[in-house]
């Protein structure tokens, strides 16, 4: 099977509805990395997802009566939290019928159903009209994208003039070599990442005016260890929800992800304006 095949779309949807279970026994319903104020290293996985997701809220700036749009939605949680915290609208699309049906329950279950709405669809070729969002965000979504520059493009048509696009996405360093480079793409399903120093050019060049580039890098590091600690405190039940050979798969891959990461990997947070 080719790198490519292995990211189709229909593939990433299969990837996230068999892998969900997992990081919902281990964190939360939010499919994204954690975040440490600098200085601090400890609490759990799932409270570091919740810090994380406040973190990009208190970046978009979305107010009441504001429509935004979330670009690889997952399971719902951080555009319910979007939705309660600022009062916005926020239609979520995801290339996972499941994952859009249970976004769609959990926005009921947190009261947001006339606040969020999400869609099965490619954020390739978006399903919204021209200029008919105030702001967008990617939360570890354009790493999975065909042709980032398409996307953002895309992203562009639907925003209006001015409006907000925040980016938080895992970049990998110009010197990384192929083999990590290789691994992290398996590990988190991405067709391809772009180095920290390359991102900012390919916003602008996609029709943005970029504000802001943050290097939370050494923020998000300590997942890998609160991932591990998840793994063994959780042991039984993922060993129930899987098998023990996926549990030793998993345990083995977070290991090597957290050794690789450390010489390879960083995570840069980008908030743009659409001109």
């Amino acid at each position: 099977m080719t790198a490519a095949s292995k990211t189709t779309p229909e593939a990433i949807a299969r990837h996230y509805d068999y892998i969900t279970p997992f990081y919902e026994i281990i964190g939360s319903r939010s499919l994204h990395l954690g975040y440490w104020p600098p200085g601090e290293s400890g609490g759990t996985f799932a409270e570091a997802q919740q810090r994380f997701t406040d973190l990009m809220i208190q970046q978009l700036g979305a107010q009441k009566g504001h429509r935004v749009l979330d670009i690889g939605s997952g399971l719902g949680e951080p555009a319910t939290r979007l939705a309660q915290s600022s009062g916005c609208m926020v239609e979520g699309i995801t290339i996972s019928p499941r994952q859009a049906a249970q976004a769609e329950r959990w926005a009921s279950l947190h009261g947001t159903s006339g606040q969020t709405s999400f869609t099965c669809g490619n954020a390739m070729s978006l399903p919204f009209q021209a200029g008919s969002f105030d702001a967008a965000w990617a939360l570890e979504s354009l790493f999975h994208m065909p042709d980032k520059a398409a996307a953002l493009r895309e992203v562009a048509r639907v925003l209006h003039p001015g409006g907000r696009l925040l980016i938080a996405d895992i970049v990998v360093s110009e010197k990384a070599s192929p083999e990590d480079q290789t691994f992290l793409q398996n590990a988190f399903v991405a067709r391809s990442y772009m180095s920290p120093e390359d991102y900012p050019y390919l916003i602008r060049d996609t029709g943005y005016e970029v504000e802001q580039v943050l290097d939370i890098s050494q923020n998000v590091m300590a997942t890998f260890d609160a991932v591990s600690a998840a793994i063994r405190e959780k042991e039984e039940e993922v060993r129930r929800a899987y098998s023990d050979e996926f549990l030793a798969a998993i345990q083995e891959q977070w290991a090597r992800i957290a050794e690789t990461a450390m010489r390879s990997m960083g995570y840069i947070v980008i908030t743009a304006k659409r001109v």
